[in-house]
């Protein structure tokens, strides 16, 4: 197995499937048993995995929609029916996306691996690293996952990657008769030594959705309780619910989001320019950007994309603000420990946005 370097390949029938693993480079990955946070969610199983669950869980609940197959999570925000005690009981034979995280592989015009940044055994200090221009050392404790990644490298993934390759070409001719194509590589060059923070148009930011859109649609991060912590549009300001793995939310107060751009110190801008430029380098960026264009006829898609990192950049800073007020109450000034927060409150979330592509 190759791990952390750019051609992670296995050879199917047709030919090698080339992983990319640069985005990979720099993170380290402990996972926190005390955790939980990637159990909230219900994981598509294979075929071939729904035996090995019901031979330790006989009594498991498997969810079809359509020709998938999902672990069904319990009702109400509940965690995953394997969680118990904070631990997985079929550890052994977790379903692959469980396997596989932090992990994420988006499937568009290559295989792409980047880190879920939310999972807080990873640290995004690790993006200051890879800004700094030297060489970054290949990834530790991302091994095993890696393994679960490249296990499913065969000729299933080579068909849906040859699936996803014809709807990107089918955007991009839609973007060309349009004068508004540009290729990746050239928007990343533009935008490179343009990242910055939030312009105050920027705020106040979009509200994260009501409790009653569906819990499973709140951003959520960890915060050192039982359950984690999501966050939901309240009267006067986001509450911050603690979700419960046997189902139900307890409140943890309402918090007003920032009207204006927060002060920030230096590392703490430092670190959030270094998180912009990780998303710049996400493939699953750009094909959101460009499903976002379809519903436009204006603006190339370096406008759009410079525009989006505003966004996120907005959100991460308010998401921080407001994990600041929730843990020790209003601050002056966010610092790089703060915008650490608000990246692992923000990055699930856009990671979530469709693409024309898909998820491995």
């Amino acid at each position: 197995m190759t791990t952390g370097r750019p051609d992670a390949t296995r050879t199917d029938d047709v030919g090698p499937l080339r992983l990319d693993t640069r985005l990979l480079d720099g993170f380290t990955f402990g996972c926190r048993p005390d955790c939980g946070l990637c159990c909230y969610a219900e994981p598509r199983v294979e075929t071939a995995e729904v035996a090995g669950l019901l031979e330790i869980v006989p009594e498991a609940e498997i969810r079809r929609v359509g020709r998938e197959a999902f672990v069904a999570s319990r009702p109400d925000g509940g965690a995953c029916q394997f969680l118990v005690g904070n631990r997985c009981r079929v550890h052994a034979r977790r379903p692959h996306p469980c396997r596989e995280y932090p992990l994420t592989v988006h499937l568009g015009r290559r295989l792409q691996a980047s880190v879920v940044l939310s999972c807080p055994g990873v640290d995004p200090a690790a993006l200051l690293v890879r800004a700094g221009g030297t060489r970054t050392p290949a990834p530790r404790g991302l091994e095993s996952e890696l393994a679960a990644v490249e296990e499913r490298l065969g000729p299933a993934t080579r068909r849906r990657l040859d699936a996803t390759r014809r709807r990107g070409e089918k955007v991009e001719r839609v973007l060309s008769a349009q004068g508004r194509w540009e290729d990746d590589a050239e928007v990343r060059r533009r935008l490179r030594g343009q990242l910055q923070g939030p312009d105050p148009g920027d705020f106040p930011t979009e509200d994260p959705p009501d409790r009653e859109d569906g819990l499973e649609r709140l951003p959520l991060f960890w915060d050192g309780r039982t359950g984690p912590v999501g966050l939901a549009r309240g009267l006067g300001g986001w509450e911050a619910l603690e979700f419960a793995p046997e189902g139900g939310t307890r409140s943890l107060g309402v918090f007003p989001p920032p009207e204006r751009p927060p002060t920030v110190d230096p590392a703490a801008l430092g670190l959030l320019t270094a998180y912009l430029a990780y998303w710049l380098e996400r493939d699953a960026f750009l094909a959101a950007v460009h499903v976002g264009m379809l519903d436009s006829d204006e603006g190339s898609v370096s406008g759009w994309a410079a525009e989006e990192l505003r966004v996120i950049s907005a959100e991460t800073l308010s998401r921080a603000s407001v994990r600041a007020k929730l843990r020790s109450g209003p601050v002056e000034v966010l610092t790089a420990d703060h915008v650490r927060d608000g990246i692992r409150a923000v990055d699930q979330d856009w990671l979530d946005r469709p693409t024309w592509g898909e998820r491995l």
